[in-house]
């Protein structure tokens, strides 16, 4: 973020000292910004009259201060302004909505970078799927993925239906009832996952394709997970405004347990305006409402995963969905998937959504469990027996089918959508590209070659190979179940590691 001249707050954190006029700057500025990217209605009241569509809106702000956030040439007009240390001409709403925004940005770096597995080879393979994510989906769309350590289902299915769900969450089914004996389940298992995963376990989150309000005791269960770990994970829902009284009391125990981020799902403009008339902008400041709606995407600005369900309706609704050439999913998670009515796990990392993944997600291995104990061996079992932290001697590499290979007399360039390496000084790079892309030789076979016909050392050949492993370039694509129907509720067995609560193979 550029260095303003005015002083600025922090939003997601205590705010007890922040003056009530720059809360209320920033979060009427986001009830304008909600109301006219989702409401083309709005947008045509605004171009009319300004002044009156803003007070029917109640905000209390004038057409200078939304302007430069709605236009583009005013909001290039008021970067030049604060690049050339003239913020002063800027109207402040602007700049703190603006450092409001760099401080959400900056809140899900950090928190991807700070999610740092305990176990070593945990560590290693987030790490590269991170690096694999950059390159397979492009620095922008990676750049909005958490990697998350572990989502964790409290229903089964979901009574919302989006015809668009990224991850075609089947019909609602059962949710987990609060009782005595599921909530000390619960807890162990909260234990296990800090015990496995380590204190980045606590930056997982209490739904997948599920909402969370489906479970009218997702409250206790989130206070739980706040008592084990000592924080409160984010709260997406597309029922906020179901119940407002119910959603307006899970906001005030997620703010209580200084949760940073809620989100609401806006799948409907009624949905919008229920919500709108419900809450304040600021008992929503730190709620992000998600432009769903499809009025949302006609002006081609906000657009649909083609994944999960979606991918049904791909030339039906194409409008509201990103192109095929654009890359889709919504998973965020590198780590493992719980769902706790089923007691199921699966380990799992984002994808490139297409007909052999089509939600977005690798399925590298899944199990299920009765107990504690026995989701710690399971868990344990499937770091073991398919998660690595480095190349062995006798691994075939083999580039993943997206990554491209150039070069010319002594130096060769692996690149890929969003990333790319370059090495200098390979003596007959044609031959290392060529080895590379036949992705039928082992390290070792590699290196030898390398060594007899180009008189390049081994160690030499070993570092550039682990230099592509770790930067993701190596295809560690898991074997595709055996349907990949977006709305199958099969298990995923062909191909996959099955695991038994036991940890041992079944098949």
């Amino acid at each position: 973020m550029t260095r303003q001249s005015a002083p600025f707050y922090r939003l997601l954190g205590d705010l007890s000292d922040v003056p009530d006029e720059y809360i209320r700057d920033v979060s009427h500025m986001k009830r304008f910004l909600e109301r006219w990217t989702m409401d083309p209605k709005y947008q045509q009241a605004f171009a009319r009259d300004p002044a009156a569509a803003l007070a029917d809106l109640g905000i209390d702000l004038t057409p200078a201060d939304v302007i430069p956030l709605m236009d583009r040439e005013a909001a290039m007009e008021a970067t030049r302004l604060v690049r050339a240390g003239r913020a002063a001409e800027v109207p402040p709403a602007v700049l703190r909505y603006r450092y409001f925004i760099h401080e959400k940005i900056e809140h899900r770096r950090r928190q991807r970078s700070e999610t740092i597995p305990g176990d070593p080879r945990l560590r290693a393979w987030r790490d590269r799927m991170i690096n694999r994510c950059i390159g397979e989906l492009g620095q922008d769309r990676a750049d909005q993925i958490v990697h998350a350590p572990a989502a964790l289902e409290l229903s089964k299915g979901c009574t919302v239906g989006c015809w668009f769900c990224g991850v075609a969450a089947p019909k609602f089914d059962s949710t987990l009832k609060y009782t005595e004996e599921n909530s000390q389940l619960w807890r162990d298992c909260l234990g296990v996952l800090g015990e496995v995963y380590g204190i980045a376990a606590r930056s997982a989150f209490l739904y997948w394709a599920t909402d969370p309000l489906d479970n009218p005791d997702y409250e206790h269960f989130l206070a739980d997970f706040y008592d084990v770990f000592g924080v409160c994970p984010q709260t997406t829902t597309a029922q906020g405004q179901k119940d407002i009284e119910r959603t307006r009391r899970v906001l005030q125990l997620a703010h209580s347990l200084n949760s940073p981020v809620d989100r609401f799902s806006i799948i409907a403009l009624n949905s919008l305006y229920r919500v709108h008339e419900g809450f304040t902008p600021e008992e929503l400041l730190r709620v992000e409402c998600v432009p769903q709606n499809k009025e949302s995407a006609e002006g081609g600005q906000i657009r649909k995963s083609n994944a999960g369900r979606a991918r049904k309706f791909a030339k039906k609704r194409s409008g509201e969905l990103v192109s095929a050439e654009q890359s889709s999913t919504i998973a965020c998670v590198s780590g493992f998937l719980f769902n706790m009515v089923d007691r199921t796990v699966k380990l799992i990392s984002p994808c490139n959504a297409s007909d052999r993944w089509p939600l977005g997600y690798w399925v590298i291995a899944q199990g299920t469990f009765e107990g504690a104990d026995e989701l710690r061996d399971l868990m344990r079992s499937m770091i073991d027996e398919t998660i690595r932290d480095s190349l062995g001697v006798l691994d075939i590499v083999r580039l993943r089918s997206d990554v491209r290979i150039v070069f010319g007399p002594d130096r060769l360039r692996v690149a890929s959508m969003g990333l790319g390496l370059a090495f200098e000084n390979q003596p007959q790079a044609a031959e290392l590209a060529e080895l590379l892309d036949a992705g039928t030789y082992t390290v070792e076979q590699i290196a030898l070659r390398r060594r007899a016909s180009a008189g390049v050392p081994p160690a030499q050949t070993l570092a550039v190979l682990d230099r592509l492993f770790l930067s993701g370039f190596f295809d560690e694509e898991p074997p595709a179940p055996e349907s990949t129907a977006p709305e199958s509720t099969a298990p995923e067995a062909t191909g996959l590691l099955q695991l038994t609560a036991t940890g041992r193979s079944a098949g």
